[in-house]
């Protein structure tokens, strides 16, 4: 099987040519142009030097993100182009698989790439006789949910990180578990096209290609997620914001029975974030004298890892404070690790479990924060 693989999510623009799990020939350029004037003569050059055709590749693999937004588009294009025109089959990897084929020892990695503000990609794979499995799908969050994930999730088991990320967070990485293995930055500072190639392979070989290839894009873009957060209002919830609400966007909440009753309660206080007229996330208490219960705190799917939580929390303990709360409970399923973290951070501790009490599989996590003297 002969294979042209193309790596455009970075400032670098890659181009390999395999020959099953041979590399035949790789070339990079960083040269200062865009991916848009360098990846056709790229691909034109390589081509001249193997002495190889377009027509003669058996699959065509790209990177579909996560990365910069146009060099992923470029690359996608240029290989459905390919594939179209040509009949050759397709298939896209993701950056952070990409990462993942450099390492070659059996274990755990964690694929990281830095998105900026101490924000990353990352996915979590297995690698077990040269077979990789994916074991946490691709996803955006702080570096710090991150870490927590992985630490609550494999307490004991060392897990290698690769990606550009590395040499951005390496102190926080080490520092959060002395399980954590950085690997060599300047080696996992860029996706190699190489690694990409075989993992588009192994992809190809398990699934067949790709019926749609689409770029990966795991987060709004800046711009937008500034402008929601400069129109986003919090107010007291009432009963009438429930005439619009579909309670399947918030993933498995109360029913709206049960909603409308606690919202009537007056041992019961709800607060709701907006946007633009739009109900994006709710939250609410439960008073019992001098102490509070969190009941729960959701967000719309569309909305999540954008503040929301963290806008809800902030103004829940404003209250409290008004009522001169001396102690808030609340309880979070030990596998909801972007929940824990969020909830450390705002200086929750543990102070118990329920064994087996989601689904009779998973604990409860007990935690409580105290009010400051």
């Amino acid at each position: 099987m002969k294979v042209l693989s193309i790596e455009t999510s970075s400032k670098i623009c890659s181009v390999a040519i395999l020959e099953n799990e041979n590399l035949i020939k790789k070339i990079e350029r960083n040269n200062g142009l865009t991916h848009s004037e360098s990846l056709m003569p790229l691909i034109k050059e390589i081509l001249e030097e193997t002495n190889f055709t377009l027509s003669q590749m058996d699959l065509l693999v790209c990177d579909i993100g996560p990365g910069s937004f146009t060099g992923i588009r470029i690359g996608v294009a240029t290989v459905r182009a390919f594939s179209d025109s040509l009949q050759i089959p397709s298939v896209g990897i993701s950056s952070l698989e990409g990462f993942a084929y450099s390492i070659k020892e059996d274990g755990m990695i964690c694929s990281m790439i830095d998105c900026k503000n101490d924000n990353c990609y990352f996915a979590v794979y297995q690698l077990e006789n040269e077979h990789y499995t994916l074991l946490q799908a691709p996803k955006a969050d702080s570096v710090e949910n991150c870490l927590t994930f992985l630490s609550y999730k494999y307490p004991h088991t060392t897990i290698t990180f690769v990606g550009d990320a590395c040499e951005v967070y390496k102190d926080k990485i080490e520092i959060s578990s002395s399980n954590f293995v950085v690997y060599d930055n300047k080696k996992s500072a860029n996706v190699d096209v190489y690694s990409l190639g075989i993992a588009g392979i192994n992809h190809y070989t398990q699934f067949g290609k790709d019926k749609s290839l689409l770029p990966l894009y795991l987060k709004k873009p800046q711009a937008q997620r500034q402008l929601e957060e400069k129109s986003m209002v919090v107010e007291v919830m009432k009963c009438s914001d429930l005439e619009n609400l579909d309670l399947k966007q918030f993933d498995d909440f109360w029913n709206m029975d049960i909603l409308e009753e606690e919202l009537s309660s007056e041992t019961s206080q709800f607060i709701c974030a907006k946007y633009e007229n739009e109900l994006v996330g709710f939250a609410g208490i439960k008073l019992v004298i001098d102490e509070a219960d969190i009941m729960n705190i959701a967000v719309k799917k569309d909305y999540r890892r954008q503040g929301v939580a963290s806008l809800l929390l902030h103004n829940i303990f404003t209250f409290c404070e008004e009522k001169h709360i001396k102690t808030v409970h609340l309880e979070v399923n030990e596998e909801n690790f972007s929940a824990i973290s969020l909830y450390q951070k705002f200086g929750f501790t543990e102070c118990g479990r329920r064994k087996r009490y989601y689904n009779n599989t998973y604990d409860a996590i007990l935690m409580k924060k105290e009010r400051e003297k």
